[in-house]
């Protein structure tokens, strides 16, 4: 009996054992394209109402362990999902097709998405891969041509200092230009994002795209939408890169015996003796007398060739129908390129650390409310040597190789007398003490969502939005005062010789704080229904920013900077063929006059998707959609200071003795008149585009024409004749400035795969924005052609240079030039424009093109075949012009043997062997005819460069699988890797001058590694 139970026991046992194995079934296969039978990667594969669930691998496999009878969900953007239920078969091969031309794309729009087949206004966006292939700790220098209608420029290469100024269509004033840039909906900064955060990113171009955000829509606007969590089982991704990052066209001046040299040469071209005899220009060569004849390479004594950076990220994700999570920290690190000395205990090197981290999660509280609750933070330390990049690159400017050694006989910082050289360059960077940076940046976003379609109406919703921004920064300034020696030779009994210029003085400490917050709230109502082939959605919302500086130095700049309004936006389709949308801001801001706080902006689009018309029966032609836009935008970041309708009192103005006993009295004055009148700028914007796409989304083309009228620009009163009594100081601001800008931009984009698996990508932009300054308040001058009326806004003025004296006859024939007593041949000859006979500033007239370009162009291509990957990507400007000039480009400009010359101007100077040259002879004395702003030192500084370029291979560890390792991928890429322009002394990309910290060169490693 005994042994029966037992038997019964172990059958019962047995029987559940096998009911629970069988289960339990595992499923395999593969998730691939319906077209082309392409193989998809990161396809989600779930287990409905589960938090089971699996993603693709780079071969579209799956594998996943499911319940008999459970119902299997799968995703991927842009297709249209299939849930299959699971039968017990061991293998599961899904084709998922694509959604019908662009019906499945999303945009994201201000305040929202739309579909893209709906979207009547100008917005552009970039795959975020593309961005992703550009190692940079500054996210604004991976946008350079990546999409049509965002115009950037670099100029500096130094950590943490190193952003690109970011223009969209160009500008249309000459107050502040920058875009709106929002990251999740919220005011932020661009260069604190974290690439690998990225969920998406856009630009709104136009009235209609921007419009809803009133006062701050007309300079344009970036959206950044940063990633959340997907259903399926926790993902781990690991992305490791490492660069080795190289200066480019570090400065290259002339040597000892060259300077030395040119002395000579100055002085025998105004019939002067030599300074410097043979036997001392040898000293110079053979180094025979280091310290009194001296040599320096400054440029190889501060800086280094070659530096390190290193980027690190990683990230989880996960979730299940109710919750969803996305989590990612990063860790950068960017080294600068001074040289350090070993004997330091500190740090003197440029170098930026930065640590990310961000959280988004969202909850699906029931069928119809969801929140969201997203956490992000910055934490950055810099350190810097104790003076400025600006100050170092400047004392290499000035300070020849024959002016002191690097250091002196018995080790001390070398220098001379005169205030500029007391400047060593490896004094500054090396000895002068050093700073640190800490910033902190704290985002708490919170928002959530209501349908109420099921207790209201169809289509209704509410949605709401809270952020806290904080910031802090402290930045401690250790800067020492070292000693500095002059020497000046052996005495008779052998000893050396110095004049002490600077005693060394104690380290100081010096500590500067800056803090601010800022509070944005944002309630909305949505409704979005389709009535039959009716689609109709609609928006109202109201919104609330609070920014305070907590650090202020003065009380009116610690009261709150608020902004506050109303949004609304409607739309109408019908059958998706026929489009309008009306946009409209409602709203104001505290830094304008009581009761003219608030502005409305309007705006129009209408579409017509040509392509979805019965009579259309061009097959290739799968989509034409031709659309159009007009309205107004603001921008209330006019310039000057606050509240510029408030009259100030200066209550130190001047002061005089009065009386017998001459009593001393303060006196008053007006600091700055008010102005009742003072508002923002408006822009009228106008916009006409298409979209075409051909054989089923191969092929995409987007062209967009613009023109925009820009009225109420701040400016200074300029007419006020000095007479009235008027300090120019005091003068009042008045919105009188105009301008005008117009231009096109557009997109083309090649994609296809094969059925083999091989697949090819081209992606070309094109930018081209014109601004012109139609009304300014500057006094009419003498000549029309010097007004800037007219010109382009930003446009140089300079002298037109036609050559350069031959001889004395030559001088005596041409126009009497100016600017010196007598020019001598070999000295520039400028164009007598108005002919009077006489050379002047009324001469100087519009010269080349502003220094941002007009013209913005990107290709890029991208090939792939099973797991190997290859991109390249160029971009290019035109249209815009560089002065390279100043020190070391203007010879001895405070007298013979001051400043530094570059090797540039050195190998091309005006001799009487060589007058066939770029620039003038050289001077003994300061020549203000040959320094001063000409086309001579005006450059072209159109370029192509190769920004970008990537190999790639994705492949898996079949071993290493059932420990979770999903996948690898490796990857070697580069920045700005080949530059062709027609300067080539510094970088294209550089500021008027002679350029400053160098932008740099990075080969970078990597590898991303997915659990």
């Amino acid at each position: 009996m005994k042994d029966c139970i037992q038997t019964s026991w172990i059958g019962i046992f047995l029987c559940f054992f096998s009911i629970t194995v069988s289960a339990q079934n595992q499923i395999a296969g593969k998730v691939t394209d319906a077209k082309d039978n392409k193989p998809l990667q990161e396809v989600n594969v779930v287990v409905k109402g589960t938090t089971i669930g699996t993603t693709t691998n780079a071969d579209g496999s799956y594998s996943i362990k499911v319940k008999a009878g459970a119902v299997l969900v799968f995703s991927y953007v842009g297709y249209e999902p299939q849930e299959i239920t699971a039968n017990g078969q061991p293998v599961l091969n899904i084709s998922l097709k694509q959604l019908s031309g662009t019906l499945g794309d999303v945009v994201v729009v201000g305040f929202g998405k739309q579909k893209k087949i709906s979207v009547t206004g100008a917005i552009s966006s970039v795959p975020v891969a593309n961005i992703q292939r550009i190692a940079t700790p500054s996210l604004s220098n991976a946008l350079a041509g990546s999409m049509p209608g965002i115009i950037t420029r670099q100029s500096s290469g130094e950590p943490g200092y190193d952003g690109a100024s970011i223009f969209i269509r160009g500008f249309g004033t000459w107050a502040n230009r920058s875009p709106l840039i929002l990251v999740d909906g919220v005011e932020r900064d661009i260069n604190n994002i974290n690439t690998q955060e990225i969920e998406s990113f856009s630009i709104l171009k136009d009235a209609s795209a921007t419009a809803v955000y009133g006062v701050r829509g007309a300079n344009g606007v970036i959206l950044i939408n940063t990633k959340r969590g997907s259903t399926g089982k926790p993902k781990v991704i690991f992305r490791t890169e490492n660069a080795t990052l190289t200066a480019l066209r570090l400065p290259q001046y002339i040597n000892g015996p060259e300077y030395a040299g040119l002395i000579n040469e100055a002085l025998a071209n105004d019939n002067l003796p030599p300074r410097y005899t043979d036997a001392e220009l040898q000293k110079f060569r053979d180094g025979s007398d280091p310290y009194l004849y001296s040599n320096v390479d400054w440029t190889d004594a501060v800086l280094k060739k070659h530096t390190f950076q290193s980027i690190n990220n990683l990230s989880v994700t996960g979730g299940n129908e109710i919750i969803r999570y996305y989590t990612n920290v990063g860790y950068t690190v960017l080294n600068g390129i001074y040289r350090q000395d070993p004997n330091n205990p500190y740090k003197t090197n440029a170098q930026m650390k930065r640590y990310n981290f961000r959280s988004n999660i969202d909850i699906n509280v029931s069928r119809s409310i969801s929140i969201e609750l997203g956490i992000g933070g910055v934490i950055q330390k810099g350190n810097y040597p104790g003076a400025s990049a600006p100050a170092i690159f400047d004392a290499l400017r000035i300070t020849s190789p024959i002016n002191y050694p690097k250091l002196n006989p018995d080790g001390s910082i070398a220098g001379a007398s005169t205030s500029y050289l007391q400047n060593n360059p490896w004094g500054l960077v090396t000895q002068s003490g050093y700073t640190r940076q800490d910033r902190n940046t704290l985002q708490g976003t919170f928002g959530g969502k209501w349908d109420l379609s099921s207790l209201v109406t169809k289509g209704l919703s509410i949605r709401g939005l809270f952020s806290y921004d904080h910031y802090y920064s402290a930045s401690t300034d250790r800067f020492k005062p070292y000693a500095i020696k002059q020497y000046l030779g052996k005495d008779a009994t052998g000893n050396d010789r110095y004049s002490i210029i600077r005693e060394e003085q104690p380290m100081r400490y010096v500590l500067h704080n800056d803090a601010n917050r800022a509070i944005y709230t944002e309630l909305a109502v949505n409704y979005n229904r389709n009535f039959g082939r009716h689609a109709l959605t609609g928006m109202i919302l109201g919104n609330r920013r609070e920014y305070v500086d907590l650090t202020a130095d003065v009380m009116l700049n610690n009261l709150p900077y608020r902004r506050q309004g109303l949004a609304g936006r409607i739309t109408y389709s019908y059958d998706n063929r026929y489009l309008a949308e009306v946009n409209a801001g409602y709203n104001g801001s505290e830094n304008f006059p009581e009761g003219k706080q608030y502005g409305f902006f309007p705006s129009v689009s209408l579409g017509w998707n040509v392509s979805r018309e019965k009579f259309w029966h061009i097959d290739a032609i799968s989509n034409l959609k031709i659309r159009g836009s007009y309205g107004q935008v603001g921008n209330d970041q006019i310039g000057g200071r606050r509240f510029l309708f408030l009259t100030t009192i200066n209550r130190t103005g001047q002061s005089y003795f009065f009386g017998d006993n001459q009593r001393f009295y303060q006196g008053y004055d007006e600091a700055q008149i008010g102005n009742n009148d003072v508002t923002w700028e408006v822009a009228t914007k106008g916009n006409l585009g298409f979209d075409l796409e051909l054989f089923n989304g191969m092929i995409n083309l987007q062209v967009d024409g613009f023109k925009e009228n820009r009225n109420g620009i701040l400016i200074q009163r300029g007419v006020i004749p000095r007479i009235t009594g008027y300090y120019p100081w005091t003068l009042p601001y008045a919105n009188l400035g105009k301008a005008k800008n117009s231009g096109i931009d557009a997109l083309l984009e090649i994609k296809h795969t094969t059925r083999s698996g091989f697949y090819y990508n081209f992606r070309g932009t094109f930018t081209y924005a014109r601004s012109i300054c139609t009304q300014n308040d500057d006094p009419i001058p003498k000549y029309p052609y010097q007004s800037f009326v007219g010109q382009l806004i930003d446009q140089p003025m300079g002298l037109i240079a036609t050559g350069f004296f031959r001889d004395q006859d030559d001088i005596d024939k041409s126009p009497k030039q100016t600017f010196m007593e007598r020019v001598r041949p070999g000295d520039i000859k400028y164009m007598d424009y108005n002919g009077d006979g006489v050379v002047d500033d009324y001469d100087r007239v519009p010269i080349g093109y502003p220094r941002t370009p007009q013209i913005v162009y990107g290709a890029g291509a991208s090939f792939g075949y099973k797991g190997f990957e290859l991109s390249l990507f160029f971009t290019g400007v035109a249209h815009t012009s560089l002065f390279v000039d100043g020190p070391s480009m203007y010879p001895f400009q405070m007298g013979l043997g001051t400043y530094n010359i570059l090797r540039e101007y050195y190998d091309n100077r005006w001799t009487p062997q060589h007058t066939d040259a770029k620039y003038p002879r050289v001077s003994p004395l300061q020549n203000p005819n040959n320094n001063r702003t000409s086309t001579l030192f005006l450059q072209d500084a159109s370029y192509i460069r190769l920004k970008s370029a990537e190999v790639a291979y994705n492949f898996q560890i079949k071993p290493l699988k059932q420990h979770g390792l999903e996948s690898v991928r490796l990857f070697i890429n580069g920045a700005n890797l080949f530059t062709w322009d027609k300067i080539r002394v510094i970088d294209p990309e550089s500021n008027y001058g002679t350029g400053g910290y160098p932008l740099q060169r990075s080969i970078n490693f990597g590898g991303q590694f997915t659990f």
